[in-house]
């Protein structure tokens, strides 16, 4: 999900090598537990311990975080958080396969930049736990009453929100109405006018397919592939195309589309009752170089203060926040995305798509 471009027909060898590749290492020593229950986390820092920690972190000064979430939601929360601790956040925004590789790169050589790690692929998690990467947070808004530990924890990773993924279209395009995923293979959306996610880059949008085949259907792939649709790595800037007419529709589009329409483009989105989302998965670093940083800025994100900002115009994990969505976070079953299914779905879905 990064902030880029389309993804012309014909490019699938490589990616998709590489997304098994990735997957295939990586979840090596997830298979013993892909059914298991992941172990409860430790005690929360007791109100000295976190008051050291606290300290210690404004000393570091600094944390630097990978996140495939929205950009924007991560520089006001940045900000944010630098207002109140005097912490300098540093943001490093791509798409899970990308920030995977560097992940892998700082950890085998032992010089690590990341301090916290936002990933949707669940494998990726599971390798990451597994591996032996992470290490519990223990701040207060991880064990605060409000907070849903059964929910909102997965071992050591937590949830720090959701994709909540709706549909968009053009308004001076298209005026019609929107009742679903069907309504984009319509003749109004044909010839290239949609644009559809590229799930050789994240397995969440794969996830996505999965989710509107068993809703709407076993065709429903091959009906939108007919509709020769743009293909882009991300849902931002194919939501963007949508608000500037440079496609008309997207049956799966971020929430920045609230923030479009509100500043003046001519976009419409819409969220199903039942709707997918994609959980966003936290992992405080075991080789961070700034460990007492990480953990407050974890904290950080998981109070209703972070979640303002870092679940803006997407799902938050509490309800009520203002301006975002709230929904429980959709379960992905690691059995859906072994590497001989993630192949055999890569190869279908490029046959349709990149013919």
């Amino acid at each position: 999900m990064v902030g880029g471009s389309t993804i012309r027909r014909g490019r699938a060898g490589v990616l998709v090598a590489l997304a098994a590749a990735v997957v295939a290492a990586l979840a090596t020593t997830a298979s013993a537990s892909r059914h298991a229950a992941p172990p409860a986390g430790p005690k929360q820092a007791t109100a000295a311990q976190w008051k050291a920690l606290v300290a210690k972190a404004k000393q570091e000064g600094s944390v630097t975080i990978y996140t495939v979430s929205n950009p924007t939601s991560y520089a006001n929360m940045a900000a944010a958080f630098k207002a109140k601790y005097g912490i300098t956040v540093t943001v490093n925004r791509n798409v899970d396969n990308a920030i995977v590789a560097q992940i892998n790169a700082e950890e085998s050589t032992g010089k690590a930049v990341a301090d916290i790690w936002v990933a949707t692929a669940k494998p990726y998690i599971y390798g990451a736990l597994n591996h032996g990467w992470v290490v519990d947070p223990v701040g207060p808004s991880f064990f605060s009453k409000q907070f849903d530990r059964k929910t909102y924890m997965f071992g050591k990773a937590w949830i720090s929100g959701e994709a909540v993924l709706g549909e968009a279209w053009n308004t001076q395009a298209y005026t019609g109405s929107v009742t679903g995923v069907p309504t984009f293979t319509t003749a109004a959306f044909a010839n290239g006018k949609i644009g559809v996610p590229d799930p050789r880059v994240s397995s969440s949008f794969m996830d996505w397919y999965l989710w509107a085949e068993a809703k709407w259907g076993k065709d429903i792939l091959q009906k939108l592939a007919a509709q020769n649709p743009k293909i882009y790595t991300s849902t931002l800037p194919m939501t963007q195309a949508v608000a500037s007419g440079e496609i008309i529709g997207a049956p799966v589009a971020a929430g920045t589309a609230i923030t479009l329409k509100a500043a003046g483009a001519p976009i419409e989105f819409k969220v199903l009752p039942d709707n997918w989302n994609a959980p966003y998965f936290g992992m405080i670093l075991k080789q961070a170089p700034h460990p007492a940083a990480a953990q407050l800025l974890a904290n950080y994100m998981e109070s209703p203060e972070g979640q303002a900002t870092v679940s803006a115009t997407a799902g938050a994990i509490y309800p009520n926040i203002p301006g975002t969505f709230y929904a429980k976070p959709r379960v992905q079953h690691l059995n859906d995305f072994t590497t001989a299914k993630v192949n055999a779905f890569i190869a279908q879905w490029s046959s349709l798509f990149l013919h």
